[in-house]
C-alpha cells in the first residue's frame, strides 16, 4: 500500500479523517535525493539548509494524485479500505487500456508508466498536467498547462525523429538518455527519468502484483519524498533565485550547486526555461562581467542609445505579458479541474474531510499564482515607467518566472529574444 504510515491508518480507521490527513505518508526514514535535485540544487546537506527535505502529508500526497487526473475518485468512497487502497493501482489510471494488448506488447505498459512518472514530475514543478480523456489523440499523450506534448521513453532516438516529421508543431518529452541527440532542438524537452528507472519500476511493479493492473503506480512506490521534495525546492526562494543567477551570468558559484561538467550551465537552464535556456552555457553571457557593485545601469547608459535600451524593454514586456497571460490561462485550468473532480467524488463524511483539504490547497495554490502574477506585472511596470533599469532587473524576473509554474514551451520565442536584444545590448558595454 503506497500509505505506509500506520499512524494514518489508526486515524483513518476511527474515522478521525482531517487527523489522518495531516499524517506523513511515509514514518520517518532517510530520504533519497534525485539526481535532478542534485543538478539544481546540490548535495543533501544543502538541500537540508534550504529546507528542502520535509514530510510529505497524505492530503497534500492525495491532492497532486487526483489533480494529475481528477476522474480516478470516480465512484469511490474514501471511507473503504479496498476504496482509497484501489486510488494507487494502476487499475485506476488505465480505463483506455486493453489489458490483452498489455500481455503481448510490454512496450505499451512501460510508456504508460513512463507518461505517469512523467506528469508526477511535471506537476511537482508547479505545471498543470491533463489526460485525454480518450486515448486516440494522434501525436500527442499530456496537455502541459494546455499545451499538448508526446511522450517517448525509448532506447534509439529514431522514434522521436519520426515524431518531429510526422508533427512538426506537437513538442515531445523524451527521456535523459535521448538528450544529447536533440540538443538545441526547440521542439525536443528532457525528463529527468531514465529509461533503466521505467523499465525497472514496471518490472517491479509487475513481479509484485497479483495482476497485471493491479499493482501500485511506480513512481508512487519508489517512494513520494523524491517528487515532492522537487516541488519544496521549485518554490523555495533561496534556491530557484541563486540557481536562475547562475544561469544568467554564468559564474562559477553553479559548481556548488552540485552541478558537473561543462554543461551544466546548458542542463540548469534548460530545466529551468525550456530549450531556448540552454543555447548558451549563460543565457546572458555579458551580464556577470558588467553587473558588479551596482555599476551595470551607470556603465551601459553611457554607452547605450534610447533606441536600443527600448528595444530590451520591448522584449522584457513580451516576455511578463505572455507569462502573465499563461498565468491566467492556468488558473482556469486548475478551476476545471477542479470542478471535473467535485463532480466525480460521492458524498460520505471521508469524501468530505478529503474535498475541504483538497479546497484549501486549491485555494493556496491559486493564491501563490496570482502573487508571482502581481510581481511580474509590478516589476514590468517599473521597467516601463523608468524607475527599474532593464538589466539590473533581469535576474528577479527570470527566477520569477521559473517560479510562477508557467510550461517554458508557452515563452520560447519571447526568451530568445529578450537574450538575442540583452546580448547586443551588453556588448556595447
Amino acid at each position: 500500500m503506497a500509505i505506509g504510515n500506520k499512524r494514518f491508518w489508526g486515524f483513518w480507521h476511527k474515522g478521525m479523517y482531517e487527523e489522518a490527513l495531516r499524517c506523513a505518508v511515509e514514518e520517518e526514514k532517510s530520504h533519497k535525493q534525485s539526481r535532478l535535485q542534485s543538478m539544481l540544487f546540490g548535495t543533501p546537506d544543502q538541500l537540508k539548509q534550504t529546507g528542502a527535505i520535509t514530510t510529505v502529508s497524505v492530503g497534500e500526497f492525495i491532492y497532486d494524485l487526483v489533480m494529475i487526473n481528477p476522474t480516478v475518485v470516480e465512484g469511490l468512497d474514501f471511507a473503504r479500505t479496498e476504496d482509497l487502497s484501489s486510488l494507487f493501482t494502476l487499475n485506476q489510471f488505465s480505463s483506455q487500456i486493453d489489458p490483452t494488448v498489455l500481455t503481448g506488447d510490454m512496450a505499451q505498459l512501460q510508456g504508460y508508466v513512463a507518461e505517469q512518472m512523467l506528469a508526477a514530475e511535471l506537476q511537482a514543478k508547479g505545471y498543470d498536467i491533463e489526460f485525454p480523456e480518450e486515448s486516440n489523440n494522434p501525436g500527442w499523450d499530456i496537455l502541459v498547462d494546455g499545451q499538448a506534448f508526446q511522450v517517448k521513453n525509448l532506447a534509439s532516438p529514431d522514434g522521436v525523429r519520426e515524431h518531429l516529421e510526422t508533427y512538426p508543431d506537437i513538442p515531445v518529452y523524451v527521456n535523459e538518455e535521448l538528450a544529447p541527440y536533440f540538443e538545441g532542438n526547440s521542439n525536443v524537452y528532457v525528463s529527468s527519468i531514465s529509461r533503466d528507472e521505467v523499465l525497472e519500476a514496471t518490472s517491479t511493479a509487475i513481479t509484485h502484483a497479483d495482476g497485471l493492473l493491479d499493482f501500485e503506480l511506480p513512481w508512487i512506490a519508489a517512494g513520494v519524498s523524491s517528487i515532492h521534495n522537487i516541488k519544496r525546492v521549485w518554490k523555495d526562494e533561496v534556491a530557484i533565485n541563486q540557481a536562475v543567477f547562475n544561469i544568467v551570468s554564468d559564474t562559477s558559484s553553479r559548481v556548488a550547486l552540485g552541478a558537473i561538467g561543462k554543461k551544466a550551465g546548458i542542463v540548469m537552464g534548460t530545466m529551468l526555461f525550456g530549450p531556448a535556456g540552454g543555447i548558451t552555457g549563460a543565457m546572458f553571457g555579458a551580464y556577470a562581467g558588467a553587473s558588479q557593485g551596482g555599476r551595470l545601469s551607470t556603465g551601459v547608459k553611457k554607452f547605450i542609445s534610447k533606441k536600443q535600451e527600448n528595444e530590451v524593454m520591448e522584449a522584457m514586456d513580451a516576455l511578463i505579458e505572455k507569462v502573465v497571460f499563461q498565468i491566467d490561462e492556468k488558473l482556469e485550468i486548475k478551476k476545471r479541474k477542479l470542478a471535473r473532480l467535485r463532480e466525480e467524488m460521492e458524498y460520505s463524511e471521508a469524501n468530505n474531510s478529503i474535498w475541504q483539504d483538497i479546497e484549501r490547497r486549491h485555494k493556496e495554490e491559486v493564491a501563490y499564482l496570482l502573487n508571482k502574477q502581481e510581481e511580474l506585472i509590478t516589476i514590468n511596470k517599473s521597467i516601463q515607467n523608468g524607475t527599474t533599469f532593464v538589466i539590473d532587473i533581469l535576474p528577479a524576473v527570470m527566477a520569477t518566472i521559473a517560479k510562477s509554474g508557467v510550461h517554458p514551451s508557452h515563452f520560447q520565442s519571447e526568451i530568445r529574444k529578450v537574450q538575442i536584444e540583452t546580448d547586443q545590448y551588453m556588448n556595447k558595454v
